[in-house]
């Protein structure tokens, strides 16, 4: 009797240890979970504000381009830090506010003395397009590059084309995002009669008449010769960097415990998925402008390392190549690695709309491009629509199929209208991987290019024709 007593009693207090010892590693599996998923919501937070920051420098850059449209010349000095520079072109570097709303006046004929706008019959439309932005780690400083689109001139005199690169450094300071330093390229100011194609070399000092005028403050770090000479400004993105392409990689959601944690942990997993799937767009739009400033300047062998190993690239009637290797070959048909002199190849790429698959794994995108070329003195335009698919390699965004559907080509002078050109068919020295995945022609005959995405107002697929 006692014996079995005894054993009642230790059986009792065995079984009292173990419910205590067990509580003490659940308390103890909690509060790691609960750490855990603390440092997870500040990753989350810091990451919101990378998204953030992005846009943020988008609406700067943007913001500065319809401020100068109109002539208001010192809201755009505004963008900029208190001792902000802006070098133009191989005039020089301008500093601090006051200065840069004089040099941005001067060159936008506008008056210093009327105030803010712009005078009767004059245009200064500065299209801000096509940015690639990469935001520091410590969310403190940026950097961005843009395309200038300028449509210039004067009412009954004057009509010219601009076309400029722009590499900018910003600060976040103290919480407002403002343009440190902005380095303008000024590739060509081109007049409309006889366009971009009839420039000629420039030979010594290319100065601007404003900078004789109204001197910088500073000499232009490098000189350099605008078109038809090909130049390429540095980009900021150079030597490997990739951080603008990138987003957090895809990954499996666990199955989370059934306990009030468990379900902030799995609310925590929808958030990050969310956001990384907002960043993913981000990425997509800097990488396509990437693709964009590489085929620009013949970087044929940038431009194919933006595919996935087995990505393919289609271009109007070309057929369709596979592999890197390959289609940094099918680029070279257009011309000799870092271009010729006088060619010009602008794609610029702008309207996108995007689409992140629910995963983050791939990604669907339509982009309208806008094409100013020339060759051997000859104008041309041209058209077209982007349908691109994307992957997700491990965190770095890159093209799995690149489509650019040809709407026209056009000669200059006598436009799309009056003269147009045919879309050229699959190579015979580099023959294609595959032909063409649907056969169609250019302008003048309409052809719609599918679309990869619903009706956004009623939730329906393009019916098709």
């Amino acid at each position: 009797m006692e014996l079995a007593r005894k054993a009642v009693w230790l059986a009792s207090g065995l079984s009292l240890g173990f419910t205590l010892c067990g509580s003490a590693i659940a308390a103890s599996n909690d509060a790691a979970r609960l750490a855990a998923l603390q440092a997870r919501v500040q990753a989350i937070a810091d990451e919101t504000a990378y998204v953030e920051a992005i846009t943020k420098v988008q609406r700067l850059g943007r913001s500065f381009g319809y401020y100068t449209d109109k002539g208001y010349f010192g809201e755009a000095a505004d963008l900029f830090t208190n001792d902000g520079s802006f070098q133009w072109g191989v005039d020089g570097i301008y500093k601090g506010k006051a200065r840069i709303k004089e040099l941005l006046t001067r060159h936008g004929g506008g008056s210093m003395k009327e105030g803010p706008g712009l005078p009767f019959g004059r245009l200064n439309l500065r299209m801000q397009l096509q940015p690639v932005v990469t935001v520091a780690a410590d969310g403190k400083s940026a950097h961005a590059r843009w395309r200038e689109w300028g449509l210039l001139g004067q009412y009954k005199k004057e009509a010219t084309w601009g076309d400029a690169l722009i590499e900018d450094d910003y600060l976040n300071d103290g919480g407002v995002w403002k343009i440190a330093a902005r380095h303008y390229y000024l590739n060509f100011e081109a007049p409309y009669q006889g366009g971009w194609a009839s420039l000629k070399p420039v030979a010594g000092d290319w100065k601007s008449p404003v900078a004789k005028d109204f001197p910088p403050d500073a000499l232009a770090p490098k000189t350099y010769a605008p078109f038809p000479t090909v130049f390429v400004p540095p980009y900021h993105y150079a030597d490997g960097n990739l951080r603008s392409i990138q987003s957090r990689a895809p990954v499996d959601s666990p199955k989370r415990p059934d306990d009030a944690l468990g379900k902030l942990e799995a609310s925590a997993d929808a958030k990050e998925l969310a956001l990384g799937r907002a960043e993913s767009a981000r990425a997509i739009e800097n990488l396509q402008a990437m693709y964009g400033y590489y085929i620009d300047k013949g970087q044929w062998k940038q431009a194919a390392t933006l595919f996935s190993k087995d990505g393919s690239w289609e271009f109007g009637q070309s057929g369709v190549y596979i592999g890197n290797a390959h289609i940094e070959s099918a680029l070279a048909l257009t011309g000799p690695q870092g271009l010729e002199q006088g060619q010009l190849n602008n794609y610029v790429m702008v309207q996108p709309i995007i689409h992140i698959s629910p995963d983050n794994r791939t990604a669907k995108a339509r982009w309208r491009s806008d094409v100013l070329l020339s060759l051997a003195g000859k104008g041309r335009w041209g058209g077209g629509v982007y349908e691109n698919e994307y992957v997700n390699d491990k965190g770095t965004w890159k093209f799995s199929n690149l489509h650019y559907y040809v709407t026209f080509w056009g000669d200059y002078d006598a436009g799309w209208a009056g003269k147009n050109f045919p879309m050229d068919p699959p190579s015979t020295v580099l023959p294609p991987d595959k032909p063409p995945t649907v056969v169609y022609q250019s302008f003048p005959k309409l052809q719609v290019v599918p679309y990869h995405y619903n009706n956004p107002g009623t939730g329906k697929p393009w019916a098709g024709e």
